[in-house]
């Protein structure tokens, strides 16, 4: 019998044991996760996932955010045509990612739920420590597939437990040359990739069904309305300063994370 099955999944069932303000407290994370990409294009999950794992087991939590990031990111990877040929020239870290991903779903699900937390929360401060540096590299030519496999799997891993895969792909592309609406293509591909294989692998395993990818595609409606609700202010707010301050936040957010987690 098919593991998806409408009735059974784990959001469902882990949501309706949620009171109203746990309720209203998820759909506030989503909203402001919306907001700030609407503001900076820091990745929803950066922000919402210290918020929603205060509600949430962090399984679930990587779960919910799933569909959000696959919906906002196939319009952007279908731009301007070119797809297969951009899919060739990011093989080696799209193959990267989904390797990356059943590992890193394996590990997810057989941590304890506070060590689960606790990872999530150390790959958060390593994910903003990072946007923070900007660390610029540049490979070459014979360094570029090797290092986007290994970087495509760092990212899924990260993805995989703490849905945050957006730094060490940023890094890899970067180094690579890509720019502007090529930058963006590319990681919007990788990243469509990335979670569909996150997403079958949870399934798999039976730890997903098809109410859970349901519940997580309506979590997308909040994340649109951050983002149309900052739209008039994009402009008029100095975005480097916002930026610094939203991954302040998201580092003590995750140290948090990691202290309510018990495992120091």
């Amino acid at each position: 019998m098919s593991h998806f099955t409408f009735a059974n999944g784990v959001l469902g069932t882990n949501l309706q044991a949620l009171d109203t303000y746990a309720l209203l407290g998820i759909a506030a994370a989503l909203l402001i996760g919306g907001m700030v990409k609407g503001v900076v294009s820091i990745g929803v999950p950066l922000v919402a996932m210290p918020i929603l794992s205060h509600f949430l087991p962090v399984k679930d939590a990587v779960l919910l955010l799933s569909m959000p990031i696959i919906l906002g990111n196939i319009p952007q990877a279908l731009e301007g045509g070119e797809l297969l040929p951009t899919v060739r020239r990011i093989a080696a870290p799209l193959l990267g990612t989904v390797i990356g991903n059943v590992v890193g779903v394996t590990v997810l699900i057989s941590l304890a739920p506070h060590r689960a937390q606790a990872a999530a929360g150390g790959l958060l401060m390593i994910a903003a420590l990072l946007l923070l540096a900007s660390p610029r590299l540049t490979l070459t030519p014979r360094w570029a597939k090797p290092a986007g496999f290994g970087l495509g799997f760092g990212a899924a891993v990260m993805e995989s437990i703490a849905s945050v895969p957006g730094p060490l792909l940023a890094m890899y592309l970067i180094a690579t040359g890509a720019t502007g609406k090529v930058f963006t293509k590319q990681i919007a591909i990788i990243l469509v990739v990335s979670i569909i294989t996150l997403v079958a692998t949870f399934s798999g395993g039976a730890h997903a069904s098809w109410s859970d990818l349901a519940i997580s595609a309506c979590a997308s409606v909040p994340v649109i309305i951050g983002i149309l609700l900052v739209r008039p202010l994009r402009d008029r707010l100095p975005p480097g300063a916002f930026r610094i301050l939203v991954l302040v936040f998201v580092m003590a957010a995750a140290a948090q994370m990691i202290w309510k987690s018990g495992v120091l």
